[in-house]
């Protein structure tokens, strides 16, 4: 992704999208996006009785009043109602459909709140993240509405030369502070038979500084890594600390890990990060 032009996000009509659509306007005026669409998914089971029986009366269709809706609340934020911006319901489908339809229109960037103090379980921004190919930025409801540091996990694995490159974008727009960090992790399981651990995790930290020194120089990195040795703490939970220790507002990571396997949806490092316990934007690169 070397540019932020057309945005995709999804909306549920609720005090969450005044956060979101605050979080897309500060993204805006660093990066000047040509086209934002605003997606709310429509269950049939939404509908009540109420509302069905009312709707012969009304002047408007339901899909007409939620993007009249959803446009009110643009306006409220963007202080105008901007060509660029547009409003897609999608109503008596499939979520699965609707994930094609995302996919088939090429966003540069998909937008996900996730609810955690006024209620919701974030199952369905979690279903949208998993099931679509397109970038997403999960964006807990207790996020600030900036970018000012960005914590860049790396593993060496295939995903780690684009998000350096990505990241590298993100900071050259933002102004942000970028902190790349690498867990240290060995299997437990391995020591039976490593007759020196102490030299052997030596020898491991050598190679991911040597490996780092490589990707800096490719990339045009002008920050050092920080290594963390994992020991029994999950990567997941080292980088969500380190992050929160150096006030970082963005994680940058791969859709999937060195070590995950490959009919993963997505890895389990990004699983643990978009967890309903962990309060900071989240940005999986697909």
């Amino acid at each position: 992704m070397n540019k932020l032009k057309k945005i995709g996000l999804f909306i549920d009509l609720s005090d969450l999208d005044d956060l979101l659509l605050r979080y897309i306007q500060q993204l805006d005026e660093k990066f000047d996006f040509e086209q934002l669409t605003l997606i709310h998914f429509v269950a049939l089971e939404e509908v009540s009785k109420e509302i069905g029986d009312m709707l012969p009366y009304l002047d408007k269709s339901l899909d007409e009043i939620l993007e009249e809706e959803a446009l009110d609340k643009v306006e409220a934020v963007f202080k105008e109602r901007k060509s660029s911006i547009n409003v897609k319901i999608y109503s008596g489908g499939q979520l699965d459909s609707l994930v094609e339809w995302v996919d088939a229109q090429k966003f540069d960037l998909v937008l996900l709140g996730k609810k955690s103090v006024h209620g919701g379980t974030g199952i369905f921004s979690s279903k949208v993240v998993r099931l679509t190919s397109s970038n997403t930025l999960f964006i807990p409801e207790t996020s600030k509405a900036s970018i000012q540091k960005i914590v860049l996990p790396i593993d060496f694995s295939d995903y780690s030369e684009s998000l350096a490159k990505m990241v590298k974008i993100l900071s050259g727009h933002t102004g942000a502070e970028v902190l790349p960090v690498h867990v240290l992790k060995v299997g437990m399981q391995y020591f039976p038979y490593i007759r020196k651990p102490s030299e052997f995790k030596e020898a491991l930290e050598k190679k991911a500084v040597s490996n780092y020194a490589k990707l800096k120089k490719k990339i045009g990195l002008t920050e050092d890594l920080e290594i963390i040795k994992g020991e029994d703490i999950p990567v997941s939970r080292s980088i969500y600390d380190f992050a929160i220790r150096k006030g970082a507002d963005l994680i940058v990571l791969g859709k999937k890990g060195k070590t995950d396997d490959d009919t993963l949806l997505i890895g389990s490092v990004a699983e643990r990060l978009i967890a309903s316990d962990k309060h900071l934007p989240v940005l999986i690169v697909k």
